[in-house]
């Protein structure tokens, strides 16, 4: 359908409303507006791609976090060793081990790098 023959429409349908308000809807229903394509707006919660998670048995897990600030301390010295540009920056226990949050998503060079000696 032609424009003229839209806002001929919306006016029979609407004979009180001023021509003003029928361009209006006219320009709503069937102008720049019309065919706009909704963006769907959501986020998702899920595991994030930029940890490690280090299976720990259970009994390991707390001497581990006693002393989180010097694991973290080693570990990024370890991982400046190895000239990467990965850092860790904080330790949280998990079901199983640790997990250690890093600034990026480690690779498998990054994965591979021997972190706690347990006595």
């Amino acid at each position: 359908m032609s424009n003229v023959t839209n806002i001929l429409k919306i006016k029979e349908a609407f004979l009180a409303l001023p021509n003003k308000k029928v361009l209006e809807m006219h320009k709503v229903a069937f102008g720049q507006y019309a065919n706009r394509a909704k963006k769907v707006q959501f986020t998702t919660k899920g595991p994030s791609r930029k940890q490690a998670i280090i299976p720990v048995h259970n009994n390991l897990v707390e001497s581990i976090m006693g002393n989180t600030s010097t694991h973290i301390f080693q570990i990024n010295a370890l991982l400046k060793n190895v000239k990467s540009l990965m850092h860790s920056e904080f330790i949280y226990p998990c079901s199983g081990g640790i997990t250690i949050v890093t600034n990026n998503v480690p690779n498998p060079s990054n994965l591979s790098i021997k972190i706690f000696q347990v006595s």
